[in-house]
């Protein structure tokens, strides 16, 4: 799914049930905060991440989070570097669950991989996910119906 076909499934479902974004969000993103970012964390972002950032913000987005490049409690550089997964694992987190997991990109010579994976704190591993990139998780965690 493309950017725009996200939006399109976010407005209609934000209109079906806006209580679901009413929740604690950051500000939206300047492309000057995720230079600083990516700065910071020696990583290229994924496009699909830094599109929604810059649409959207940070904080809950429906039923997940995403981490923001503003300066709030969301903020991707200060959450990584809280869980230090980058050195550890090359892996850069966006979102929680809450519990201790993560959700987040791999990271292959300094540049995010689209496919968001799983970080799973039980095993200490990185897992795979059936989300190709963060829209398809946003679509099927943030915005699950049922």
């Amino acid at each position: 799914m493309d950017f725009n076909e996200f939006l399109l499934i976010v407005e209609k479902i934000k209109a079906n049930n806006p209580i679901w974004f009413e929740l604690e969000t950051a500000p939206i993103g300047t492309d000057s905060e995720i230079a600083k970012s990516e700065k910071q964390l020696s990583v290229s972002l994924p496009k699909e991440y830094k599109l929604f950032i810059k649409k959207f913000g940070g904080g809950y987005f429906a039923f997940t989070n995403i981490f923001s490049v503003s300066d709030s409690e969301w903020n991707i550089i200060q959450q990584n570097n809280e869980i230090n997964l980058i050195n550890s694992h090359k892996f850069i987190a966006v979102s929680d669950n809450e519990i201790g997991d993560y959700y987040g990109f791999e990271i292959k010579s300094g540049i995010c991989s689209p496919k968001v994976k799983f970080y799973n704190h039980e095993i200490n591993q990185v897992e795979e996910t059936e989300y190709d990139d963060l829209y398809q998780y946003l679509f099927n965690v943030g915005l699950k119906q049922g």
